[in-house]
């Protein structure tokens, strides 16, 4: 996949249900959100990298430390509906949405999951998975993820799942904060209204499922 025709944006939201501020929490000397702007720079893998926020605070710690950011509006239901925003504006064939929770994401994950955008089409969005520990299965936290043999999607929740009769069991899905799109993909997504799946787990994904 060219570089060149990929834009990643990273949505940031001062007012955070579970920790509000949380992209400008600091991690030795620097904002969370910076931490996944600098991985996603890193990884050389976008012609454009931005951080697309509604709140000036978000914009002004951004900028201050190097990066670029983008004011978008307040009124979005999540974040892939503010990179929406941001994606209309621009020239790119692809779009990544990477999650401003996604500190240590390694360079080579995000250089080789943009290198698989080309496998999408207009109607389609790419995600990533990894094994996750016994603790991530019960941690309500980190997104689990149950997937179909040809490595579709059926689910994703807080929950443990899938449930495990006798016992929760040693191994699982743990979903990652990323989402690659075509401009089409995209805009049909964020046409999708948002069911009562995503809205019972907050769980932006489950929009496309469930649509």
């Amino acid at each position: 996949m060219n570089k060149n025709a990929v834009l990643c944006v990273i949505p940031a939201r001062y007012g955070s249900h579970r920790l509000p501020g949380k992209p400008l929490a600091e991690i030795n000397g620097l904002p969370l959100v910076m931490w996944v702007y600098n991985r996603a720079l890193e990884s050389d893998a976008f012609d454009q990298v931005f951080v697309a926020t509604d709140d000036e605070r978000i914009r002004t710690a951004v900028e201050y430390h190097g990066g670029s950011a983008v004011m978008t509006g307040s009124g979005h239901a999540s974040g892939t509906d503010r990179v929406h925003e941001v994606a209309l504006a621009t020239t790119s064939t692809h779009v990544v949405n990477l999650q401003g929770d996604e500190p240590t994401i390694p360079p080579q994950l995000l250089r080789d999951f943009a290198s698989s955008l080309d496998r999408l089409d207009g109607n389609s969005l790419l995600t990533c998975v990894g094994n996750a520990t016994i603790n991530e299965m019960l941690d309500p936290n980190v997104v689990k993820a149950v997937l179909a043999n040809n490595g579709d999607a059926l689910y994703f929740s807080r929950a443990p799942i899938p449930y495990a009769r006798g016992g929760v069991r040693g191994w699982g899905y743990r979903h990652t904060g990323l989402y690659g799109f075509t401009q089409e993909s995209l805009a049909r997504f964020c046409e999708l209204p948002r069911g009562i799946l995503e809205q019972t787990e907050r769980l932006e994904q489950l929009r496309a499922l469930e649509g």
